[in-house]
């Protein structure tokens, strides 16, 4: 492989989100595998590329992404830090007595300067809690830029500048739903140097089932998708159950230009080596007997109570633990509140909310079953990775779950304990007899993510091209058009 050959095309992974915040959730390991395997990924055909905005131009990372934060977010942390010390202690001086005789006359003088300065200019208070998804998307921008202009100087260390050229792609890979400026960007380099933007759709949970998932999230990505549908030149997604779920909301809801828009799919992968764990099974607390595995964020969607229902039931009966990996998130009061006083916590039931990689893969190992009981989900990665580590997989009958797992998992209905308890039993009784409840044929299932980045490349080359054709297509039309009026 030359890596430079002139005439290749680059495909630019967009990572913005992870590569400053790190974190291991399921869309951050999803753009962090993909930016990082870039180079095993390229082709003489096409380049990958990671690509982060930064508020006024792009920049290329030079360095693999990891799970930790940025240094310059660390340092921006410690900053925010001081400056909220130094705020609550000029709030402590100013109600000292020495001042809080002169606060009230002051104030009043600031009053009457504003409402002089003001008199032709009448604007509404917002409650201190209101927040709107606009104010918190400019905030975001002025973040970027923020750090490009702390970057930029460092660049020959982390970043070089990006400049585009004709025939470049961006996917907008990473959950950046907060930076109108980028599109915005993104859009007028459409326009001025021929570059080809794409989205990269993991769900629309926010568009489709909006009562489960926050009403800032809801807000926030309802904002990015109308102004990302008007502009993109195609879509990509994590699987066909997104795809179809994302041609039928276009075809309901709209625009119309969005539905001509080619969209695609490709595999997401695993890392099928197994990466050296900083946490070995045996580092993690004693658990007995047969243990469960559940992994994701800890919300409505996720069903995590339809999971220790099942555990409930089991427990009594079976020598059985259950250990929860996931942050917790929106909504997640109640069952954070069960976690917590649940007479088995500390002995059985082990939850773990700030689990890095190899914390992960050593659960993984130790897990005798994993379960999967969520609603809805774009892909779901913990089946693909239990199967690697050949873990007997349960999972809520869902069409995303079946495209994944296909014949390798057990599927129950999500709304049913009884149900999952029975399915977990039979397994449990296997593992009971000595018969090994390992699977071995499961890790077919699973591509590596150098593979899946390789599908990624060839998908977006695809749908670029689908999209030139279609545009060339509707430019001459237009043209033929123009030419009978005339």
């Amino acid at each position: 492989m030359n890596s430079t050959k002139p005439d290749r095309r680059r495909i630019f992974v967009e990572c913005t989100h992870t590569y400053l915040v790190g974190g291991s959730s399921g869309i951050r390991r999803v753009a962090r595998s993909l930016a990082n395997a870039h180079k095993e990924a390229s082709s003489d055909e096409a380049q990958l590329l990671p690509l982060v905005w930064a508020g006024r131009g792009f920049l290329r990372p030079r360095q693999p992404l990891t799970e930790a934060p940025h240094p310059l977010m660390a340092w921006g942390h410690r900053v925010a830090g001081c400056i909220g010390l130094i705020t609550r202690w000029i709030s402590k001086v100013a109600h000292w007595p020495l001042f809080s005789s002169l606060r009230e006359p002051v104030k009043a003088a600031i009053r009457k300067r504003r409402r002089g300065a003001n008199s032709q200019l009448e604007l509404p208070k917002a409650a201190p809690s209101e927040f709107s998804p606009e104010q918190e998307r400019s905030n975001s921008d002025a973040f970027y830029r923020l750090f490009g202009l702390a970057a930029r100087p460092l660049g020959w260390l982390f970043v070089e500048p990006v400049r585009f050229r004709p025939g470049d792609i961006v996917v907008l890979v990473d959950s950046t739903w907060d930076s109108p400026a980028m599109l915005e960007a993104l859009f007028a380099a459409s326009e001025r140097d021929g570059i080809q933007v794409g989205a990269m759709l993991h769900d629309l949970f926010p568009l489709t089932i909006p009562q489960m998932c926050q009403a800032s999230t809801v807000a926030g990505y309802a904002g990015w998708f109308r102004q990302m549908v008007l502009g993109v030149d195609f879509f990509i997604t994590n699987s066909a159950a997104t795809t179809r779920a994302l041609q039928k909301y276009l075809q309901e809801s709209g625009p119309a230009s969005a539905c001509r828009l080619p969209a695609g799919n490709f595999r997401l992968g695993a890392e099928l080596r197994r990466p050296v764990a900083r946490s070995s099974p045996d580092s993690l607390p004693p658990l007995s007997g047969f243990v469960v595995l559940a992994v994701g964020t800890i919300e409505p969607r996720k069903n995590y109570q339809v999971i220790l229902d099942a555990f409930d039931l089991l427990c009594d009966k079976h020598d059985v633990s259950l250990v929860i990996v996931g942050r917790p998130g929106w909504s997640s009061e109640d069952m954070l509140g069960r976690l917590a006083g649940h007479p088995q916590k500390g002995s059985r039931l082990l939850h773990l909310s700030d689990a890095d990689d190899g914390t992960l893969a050593a659960c993984y190992q130790r897990a005798d079953a994993l379960v999967c009981a969520s609603w809805a989900e774009g892909f779901g990665l913990p089946i693909v990775e239990g199967l690697c580590h050949g873990a007997p997989v349960l999972a809520s009958d869902i069409d995303v779950f079946r495209e994944v797992g296909g014949d390798a998992c057990r599927y129950f209905a999500p709304d049913r304990p009884n149900a999952l308890a029975l399915e977990l039993e039979q397994v449990l009784e296997q593992w009971q007899k000595g018969i090994s409840v390992r699977q071995k044929g499961a890790f077919d299932l699973a591509i590596s993510w150098q593979d899946s980045a390789a599908q990624f490349r060839d998908e977006v080359l695809r749908l670029a091209a689908a999209a030139s054709q279609s545009t060339d297509k509707v430019a001459s039309a237009a043209l033929s058009q123009q030419k009978s009026d005339a």
